[in-house]
């Protein structure tokens, strides 16, 4: 169980504290203890989730070591070919893939994407509206836990990675 003010990693939302544990009921039924969870990069907005619900991925944030561990392993990351899929075939593969909210999952995604819509831009082809929309929302993810766990602006994590791709580069 989380402590108030700890930081986790909730599904879809990223970075969230929390900002309180309490017990609460929307329905008939006895009250439950809720994780009020306040997402770090989106202020405004609060996520109640049940503190013993398997369903919900909930973990703590990676270390610093494993951020760092994480970019460095971006110039050797194994590029998965997702090459003539349909649409939707090609969101299952994606969302399959994101599924464990594992920031190194999430990175191992994103350079599969990153690599094959860099590829259909060299040959004048345009990038699916998919992969487009994995990409922004993985690095949105992946940005933010790395900003967290190596104590930055999320603003400096593209250009660390971006650095790392130029290694991969060479």
């Amino acid at each position: 169980m989380f402590s108030k003010n700890d930081l986790v990693v909730y599904e879809d939302s990223g970075v969230c504290e929390i900002s309180d544990i309490c017990e609460l009921s929307f329905t008939e039924e006895d009250p439950r203890t809720y994780y009020i969870l306040r997402p770090i990069f989106f202020k405004d907005d609060r996520i109640y989730t049940p503190v013993n619900n398997p369903k919900v991925t909930l973990r703590p944030v990676i270390s610093r070591e494993e951020a760092l561990s994480i970019l460095h392993s971006i110039s050797q990351a194994e590029v998965h070919s997702f090459e003539g899929l349909r649409t939707t075939e090609l969101e299952g593969r994606y969302r399959a893939a994101s599924k464990s909210h594992r920031c190194a999952d999430l990175v191992k995604l994103a350079m599969s994407i990153y690599s094959k819509t860099r590829k259909a831009r060299r040959s004048g082809r345009r990038v699916s509206e998919i992969d487009d929309r994995y990409l922004k929302r993985l690095n949105l993810l992946i940005n933010g836990e790395l900003s967290v766990a190596l104590d930055i602006p999320a603003e400096e994590v593209p250009k660390l990675i971006h650095a790392e791709i130029e290694k991969r580069k060479s």
